[in-house]
């Protein structure tokens, strides 16, 4: 009995022509096979194409072990497909822009959308995001808030004085509108906030009546007339629950406007005398009362009276001394 060759588990121990009637088998295979489900069948390949080489064996009389026929069949199989990287010439890009061909569509689309709805928005006047729009929201709002002021100070003005200075601004505002006039419409807003903050502002400004402190001083200046006096009281403000106001005072001196708790106001000759000789008399001091702020108007009304017995006129404050 001949000696059966020792198994090979390796493909480099086949021949030439073992090789090739694998390869042959192999070929038949791949025309016979009738769908692309079969041909993606792998076990099932190897399995026929097992059955086919032990066949062709046994036809041929050749010795090839079942080991052998396995090896061949793992060989061809390992080398059946191979993928190389295509190289970036021109046609493998333009193939690659034909295959990605809706997904780049979709992208462009987009992209020119996005394009024409900038363009759109900045081109039309009347875009919600264009300059002139948002010029036409920012005049929108002043205006709001102008007439929501100008509300307010009519609800507690009580100066007649005040309707000329309403109508002058309400006529500059509507100007200012129309010309889209962002400054001015500022302006007149802050004005007239301001307003009816001060009316309706409501305290008294008393002399300081403090035994300890003093009520009043002196304060010589020299100017084109020559070198005189100066008489000031010192005051400070009040409101309704008898708590210190801070008020901003321009100064006479200095021209430079300051918010105190307490200020001097001048005051005649006359008036400084009679303030010093009431307290001087018993250190206290009996008259206090300067002026009064009162709610709808804008100007304190001067209390303290002069020699003829009626409201002084006011001469100036200082606020440092």
């Amino acid at each position: 009995m001949p000696e059966t060759p020792k198994s090979t588990p390796k493909s480099e121990s086949l021949s030439l022509a073992e090789m090739m009637r694998i390869m042959d088998v192999a070929t038949e295979m791949r025309t016979q096979r009738e769908t692309v489900e079969k041909e993606f069948a792998v076990d099932e390949t190897r399995r026929i194409l097992r059955e086919k080489l032990l066949q062709t064996t046994a036809i041929t009389g050749e010795r090839v072990t079942e080991a052998e026929v396995d090896a061949a069949i793992e060989s061809y199989f390992s080398t059946l497909y191979t993928y190389r990287e295509p190289k970036g010439t021109l046609s493998v890009v333009l193939a690659q822009f034909y295959v990605k061909r809706g997904h780049l569509a979709i992208v462009s689309l987009l992209a020119l959308t996005l394009l024409g709805t900038g363009w759109w928005s900045m081109k039309f006047a009347n875009s919600r995001f264009s300059s002139t729009a948002r010029t036409n929201r920012k005049v929108a709002r002043l205006e709001t808030a102008i007439q929501s002021n100008l509300a307010r100070v009519q609800a507690v003005a009580r100066e007649p004085a005040l309707n000329e200075d309403l109508a002058r601004w309400q006529e500059e505002a509507q100007v200012a509108g129309k010309q889209l006039d962002l400054p001015a419409l500022g302006s007149i807003e802050q004005r007239l906030g301001e307003l009816a903050t001060q009316l309706n502002e409501v305290y008294q400004v008393r002399i300081l009546a403090d035994p300890d402190q003093q009520s009043g001083f002196v304060r010589n200046f020299e100017d084109a007339a020559g070198k005189r006096p100066a008489y000031y009281l010192i005051v400070s403000a009040i409101n309704e629950r008898g708590e210190a106001v801070r008020r901003t005072i321009e100064s006479s001196e200095t021209r430079k406007k300051v918010t105190v708790d307490r200020w001097a106001e001048q005051v005649p000759k006359e008036v400084f005398d009679r303030i010093k000789e009431d307290k001087k008399a018993d250190g206290i001091l009996n008259e206090t009362s300067f002026s009064l702020k009162r709610r709808g108007f804008r100007d304190e009304e001067i209390l303290l009276q002069g020699a003829d017995e009626k409201p002084i006129t006011r001469l100036g404050q200082i606020t440092e001394w």
